[in-house]
């Protein structure tokens, strides 16, 4: 039966790190001094609504509207609240987590019963969406999600062992993350609140996942390399980056949906997943991902495979677009390009009318 997708944007992006709010704080500068117009992109969903104009089965249902402060380009007004210590304070007091049940009530209120398509910032959020959708048993639900990072990992975990390895000054400088539900926690979070079995996860296209131990190490990088087995020994499958090119995209869609034993299923794309050259304009630029060829590609055979194999699609994302990156006039990023793309090949591998 045709499906028609609902596609609504929640722009919750709430960083506290000094690169993030300086950018923030660099096109408030510009639009104080008149350098950007009235009709500039206020978030991912403003660009990608544009990218796919005219798709046919979507229909936009708009925003959930938040507090200017909370977004990636605030209102004027709202440039006193663009304070680092005011982001802590939301992310330590769980407001990632506040922000998804609104979410919650939005899908529930505003998109169902249409297939929910949330264009989004914060990864945190799509709990929110699997809140709404997600029935009393988690072994119904499958949750597939293309990422470079397992987002289930302690945040003072993966700081550690990211300081460790040099790879994290600017982040240290931000001084210590809360132990919260956020964009690096949240598949922890949906996993606790039993919103989705462990064993109907699987994360596609990784590339923080640890080698084995090859002798002595740091106690930082030991304590996020247990982190990282303890989900896995949960079940939750993690198909890295290098996997996925060794066997191609539709022989990894296979890999992943095989032994999945739910019967609907949730696909979430984090833009980093194709992160380098092409594509800059993601919030974590802390790793090379998949070429944008195949990630498009790979988001096309998941769906393809997903529909063969008798699962029902209840929703998907895309989500941790930095905006400020994605349309720098002259800029030759193509992360738009990619994530448009690859919303379409889910859509029409899903069936669309």
């Amino acid at each position: 039966m045709p499906m028609t997708f609902a596609s609504f944007g929640c722009a919750l992006d709430v960083l506290d790190a000094p690169d993030k709010l300086a950018l923030k704080l660099a096109y408030l500068d510009a639009l104080r001094k008149g350098l950007l117009g009235p009709d500039v992109a206020r978030d991912p969903y403003d660009l990608l609504e544009v990218a796919l104009e005219g798709t046919a089965g979507l229909v936009t249902v708009g925003k959930l509207e938040l507090e200017p402060w909370m977004t990636p380009r605030p209102a004027l007004e709202a440039a006193g609240e663009v304070d680092v210590m005011l982001y802590r304070e939301f992310l330590d007091t769980g407001g990632c987590a506040i922000v998804s049940a609104r979410l919650r009530e939005f899908v529930r209120d505003r998109v169902l019963p249409l297939t929910p398509f949330m264009i989004g910032v914060d990864h945190s959020l799509t709990g929110g969406v699997l809140d709404a959708i997600c029935g009393p048993d988690p072994e119904e639900m499958a949750l597939l999600i293309m990422d470079s990072h397992l987002d289930a990992i302690p945040s003072q975990v993966r700081r550690a062992a990211a300081t460790e390895a040099g790879a994290d000054d600017a982040a240290s400088e931000a001084g210590p993350e809360p132990e919260s539900y956020n964009c690096g926690t949240w598949v922890a979070g949906v996993i606790e609140r039993e919103l989705v079995a462990p064993s109907n996860i699987v994360v596609l296209g990784a590339s923080d996942r640890p080698p084995d131990a090859g002798g002595a190490e740091d106690e930082g990088m030991a304590a996020f390399r247990d982190a990282y087995s303890s989900f896995e020994e949960r079940g939750v499958r993690v198909i890295t980056k290098q996997r996925v090119r060794e066997i191609g995209p539709a022989e990894a869609a296979r890999e992943a949906l095989d032994g999945l034993r739910a019967k609907s299923i949730y696909v979430s794309l984090d833009a980093d997943t194709g992160a380098g050259e092409q594509v800059k304009a993601v919030r974590f630029l802390d790793t090379i991902g998949l070429d944008p060829r195949e990630v498009v590609g790979l988001c096309g055979c998941v769906a393809s495979e997903a529909a063969a194999a008798g699962f029902e699609l209840v929703g998907f994302d895309v989500m941790e677009i930095d905006v400020h990156l994605a349309d720098i006039p002259g800029s030759d990023d193509r992360t738009i390009e990619m994530c448009a793309a690859a919303a379409g090949e889910i859509m029409g591998a899903a069936g669309v009318g």
